[in-house]
């Protein structure tokens, strides 16, 4: 039986301080359970995520790769498959940029296209004006916009979700050799753009993009027998 690696999504219920979950994919179970029928399934909790340890100072993506990479030698474990789950998938990305050994990468409603507008940042000013601009626009975010990623997380967890929501991995895809991807999306997703996604792509990549009808983000709980049959099929 094929192995697969299960790296999941920024799910803010699954906060330490939310519940007293232990799994992070508690939420998407039938998936687990119907795809280990196929497969030898591996999962694991990042750290804030559902009483992992945190840590003093915020995480990037590059700390989450090396966080798999750890898990996966400690655990002295070859996986077929990495399959990452929104937020997951950028950590997927980014780990088998940096550590991976020709797995197979599946991206779940995969978080790629942040948007991001750099001219923000053309401008240099003293750091101490930039502590503050972070400090103020945290504050907007938790007690105006009440962003329940922010409102409900650590200050790991919010300094963390500050950092990963800004970095754009439209051209890191295309690292990935074609033939080892495959991105799955709901097609009414409105948390992340798939059809942006397939904008950007060119045309062999496109291929290994399968859009799921009438679903949206959280397929992995309402279409998960049909994510199932696309690896199958795809990869």
């Amino acid at each position: 039986m094929k192995k697969i690696l299960l790296i999941h999504g920024w799910n803010y219920r699954n906060y330490t301080n939310q519940t007293n979950e232990k799994d992070a994919w508690h939420n998407r179970q039938e998936f687990v359970e119907e795809l280990s029928k196929n497969y030898e399934v591996y999962k694991l909790n990042l750290p804030g995520f559902c009483g992992e340890k945190e840590y003093k100072d915020a995480w990037t993506l590059n700390d989450y790769a090396k966080y798999i990479d750890d898990y996966l030698k400690n655990n002295k474990l070859t996986v077929d498959y990495i399959l990452g789950y929104s937020f997951g998938g950028a950590v997927a990305i980014t780990y088998y940029l940096k550590y991976g050994n020709g797995e197979k990468v599946i991206l779940v409603s995969p978080a790629i296209i942040r948007n991001n507008d750099k001219s923000k940042n053309f401008v240099k000013t003293p750091e101490i004006f930039n502590k503050l601009r972070s400090f103020l626009r945290n504050q907007y975010i938790i007690h105006v916009v009440k962003t329940p990623e922010m409102v409900h997380g650590t200050k790991f967890l919010r300094d963390t979700y500050q950092i990963i929501v800004r970095v754009d991995l439209k051209d890191e895809v295309l690292k990935i050799p074609e033939e080892n991807l495959l991105i799955i999306y709901g097609e009414e997703d409105n948390m992340v753009n798939p059809h942006m996604v397939l904008e950007y792509l060119p045309r062999d990549y496109k291929k290994r993009v399968k859009m799921i009808s009438n679903g949206g983000h959280n397929i992995g709980k309402t279409h998960y027998k049909e994510i199932i049959k696309l690896i199958k099929d795809n990869i």
